[in-house]
């Protein structure tokens, strides 16, 4: 009998690594050819040519919620120019001492769309739609102190994968904004 509880205590331990190595985390996410691949959420995004993959750690933004509510999944730029794509998971219903929880995309695009007066924002559209993937999209495209911009947020599991676009011009918005909407489901 203690030879076969040691022999299972073994087995156990030697399962440990095995468990942990395998789990995964939102941020699981890699290039691939010209897609971001994210295993957790099991998407795929293709961005369009006129982007590159940016590093996020680069990127001049807030530091990373104490709370485990927000993760920092992709970006991509226009060459060495401030327009471009990052792609971060906001937790559903994850309530801070700031916030109750973004319940949904609408509701997150509701607080989008408290512009602050110096924004001089103007909203331009505002859509809800399911993609070809079937995929729910909820879709804000505004213009912001003359410049191009859009929030684009989609339900993946307990989190809202959101899409925070900047152009220099309508036309390049509309393409960012194509890219967007085509993201599909992996298996």
């Amino acid at each position: 009998m203690k030879q076969m509880r040691t022999r299972f205590l073994i087995y156990l331990l030697l399962l440990v690594p095995l468990t942990y190595s395998s789990a995964q985390s939102p941020d699981d996410g890699k290039v691939v050819g010209n897609a971001y691949v994210n295993t957790y959420f099991k998407f795929s995004y293709v961005w369009p040519a006129i982007l590159s993959p940016y590093d996020t750690k680069a990127l001049n933004l807030p530091r990373k919620s104490p709370y485990a509510n927000e993760f920092m999944l992709f970006s991509a730029r226009q060459g060495d120019a401030p327009f471009g794509v990052i792609l971060p998971a906001e937790r559903l219903n994850a309530v801070t001492p700031h916030s109750r929880g973004i319940r949904d995309g609408a509701d997150f695009l509701d607080r989008v769309q408290k512009f602050d007066p110096n924004q001089h924002a103007a909203v331009q559209s505002r859509k809800h739609f399911v993609n070809a993937d079937g995929i729910t999209i909820d879709q804000l495209i505004y213009t912001e102190n003359g410049g191009y911009s859009s929030a684009t947020a989609a339900a993946f599991n307990s989190f809202l994968i959101v899409f925070k676009c900047n152009a220099n011009s309508a036309v390049d918005l509309a393409e960012m904004n194509k890219s967007v909407v085509g993201i599909h489901r992996i298996q």
